[in-house]
């Protein structure tokens, strides 16, 4: 069957008898994970660069003045990642979504990184119907996201088309509870199960379910719980993911079929429907995602209004702040350890007073010898992430390096300042020990004696379940726990301001002993 449905091609097909007069087509666009990409983003594959919403904007305007009948959605993650969207407090992005005449933004997990005012704020001023069916109020207190709905209902030619909008249930596993302000976020299954009914009563033709979860090959977990979702609700017309930031551009589950369009405006995923008003049915259906390449064009209206936030975004981002000597490098054959890990930990200490630092790199990206920009600082932190502080005593710290030392990627290890530790590697039967845990000077301090150790509100929130020992160890009340207001990005930045230039620096903190 034609992915694409022009208006031309309909009339030939009523002409034909191929579309019968009975049948109505629908269009279904939607873009995911966009991470404030407004422009389009070099790669190794795309030095030229691809994606981005000004391209998308392109093919969206293309298809709207081919199509009758186009629904236009967004699947959030849409603001935190870029300098034009972090500048303007996300803004740029929304009014990016107002003039595309977007139908429904529903939220992503990555949304709520500014913190809930922060997003309340952005609520509160735009004009777009925003989703969230599975997003709570704090408990004995009303919804801070107002016109927060749980559905959408459009009617298309006297089709009624509905989207229930639900996002990814493990944000509480990612961003600390003093950041989301007492919200909880409802299991999808049950929220879906539980919002259904009312849908139902509005007796939708189209039933679609836009969600911030993505499709696992090997299965569901809890965050990405797709193949759970269709079984249990084999009704869906299609299932609209995100999340992963993987290209799907149909599969089907349970009968049900489920897409998603990737991310950084790399693809506009695209839904042709096809309803029988007699039969009362969906008769036809089939999915793909549009590649973005950097041969489709941005949109020259959509530039002009959004040109103030890109020229100062431009301005900020060749702002120079520093230099270093030589390269410093991202990557180490110590477990957890490089040269931009040590500067983070250095700048994070700095910034917060911490003798010990619990934190990784972020990124593969290093810095090359020679004047350092904030754009290479976002390369080395693209995330806003909090410090946060709190009293352990070395059991505790050796608890939490445990529990990273077990993990097998190695981009999640948490590496080490102020502190050093022999990692033991066995291999019958296999196993990752963490031992002789002392200060990084070689001492060890009196049993019991508390020390001040910084990590990021990320790993705070037990870094997507990595580290389940975190929220409970800085929870007890002799750890006395503090989330400053200081972010990652800006004491790496401050850091360098003061400490130009640079010089590599790559202690020994993990020894490896292999038995």
């Amino acid at each position: 069957m034609p992915r694409r449905w022009s208006s031309a091609l309909v009339a030939v097909l009523l002409a034909c008898g191929a579309l019968d007069a009975r049948e109505t087509p629908l269009t279904v666009l939607y873009t995911t994970d966009l991470h404030g990409h407004l422009l389009s983003t070099p790669s190794r594959r795309c030095p030229d660069g691809a994606g981005g919403l000004l391209r998308c904007a392109t093919l969206i305007g293309q298809i709207r003045a081919q199509e009758k009948n186009v629904l236009l959605l967004d699947n959030g993650d849409t603001l935190q990642g870029t300098a034009e969207s972090w500048l303007t407090g996300g803004r740029a992005m929304l009014r990016a979504l107002e003039w595309l005449q977007v139908d429904a933004w529903n939220l992503g997990n990555h949304d709520f990184d500014w913190g809930l005012a922060a997003l309340v704020r952005l609520h509160d001023a735009t004009t777009l119907t925003v989703l969230g069916a599975n997003i709570a109020a704090p408990a004995g207190r009303p919804q801070p996201l107002t016109r927060l709905k749980p559905y959408l209902i459009r009617d298309f030619d006297g089709v009624r088309v509905a989207v229930v909008g639900l996002t990814n249930p493990a944000i509480p596993s990612w961003i600390r509870p003093e950041l989301l302000g007492g919200l909880t976020f409802e299991p999808p299954i049950r929220a879906l199960g539980r919002v259904l009914p009312a849908v139902r009563e509005t007796r939708p033709d189209v039933l679609l379910l836009l969600i911030h979860e993505g499709w696992m090959p090997l299965g569901d977990n809890p965050a990405n719980e797709i193949r759970g979702l269709a079984r249990q609700f084999p009704e869906l017309d299609a299932i609209l993911g995100g999340h992963l930031h993987s290209i799907v551009p149909g599969l089907a589950e349970n009968g049900v079929l489920f897409m998603d369009a990737g991310c950084h405006g790399g693809g506009v995923g695209r839904l042709d429907l096809v309803f029988d008003t007699e039969r009362k049915k969906v008769v036809r259906r089939s999915s793909t995602v549009l590649v973005v390449s950097n041969q489709v064009p941005e949109s020259v209206e959509l530039r002009a209004l959004l040109e103030p936030d890109l020229q100062r975004a431009e301005r900020y981002l060749n702002e120079v702040v520093g230099r270093t000597e030589q390269p410093l490098a991202a990557t180490s054959l110590q477990p957890g350890q490089s040269p931009i890990q040590q500067l983070l930990c250095r700048a994070i200490a700095a910034a917060v007073g911490a003798e010990v630092v619990l934190h990784g790199v972020l990124a593969e990206s290093g810095l090359p010898a020679g004047a350092i920009r904030q754009r290479d600082v976002w390369h080395i932190v693209p995330y806003e992430n909090r410090i946060g502080v709190a009293w352990l005593t070395l059991p505790e710290i050796q608890e939490i390096l445990q529990e990273s030392a077990a993990l097998t990627n190695r981009n999640h290890l948490i590496g080490i300042h102020g502190v050093a530790y022999d990692l033991i590697i066995k291999t019958n039967p296999p196993a990752r020990l963490v031992r002789n845990l002392h200060l990084a000077d070689g001492t060890r301090p009196p049993p019991g004696t508390r020390l001040a150790v910084a990590m990021n509100s990320h790993t705070l929130a037990s870094g997507g379940g990595r580290f389940p020992s975190v929220p409970r160890i800085v929870a007890a009340p002799a750890a006395r726990f503090v989330l400053t207001t200081n972010d990652t990005r800006g004491a790496v930045v401050a850091y360098i301001r003061r400490h130009s230039p640079l010089h590599s620096e790559n202690p020994v903190l993990v020894t490896v002993v292999k038995q």
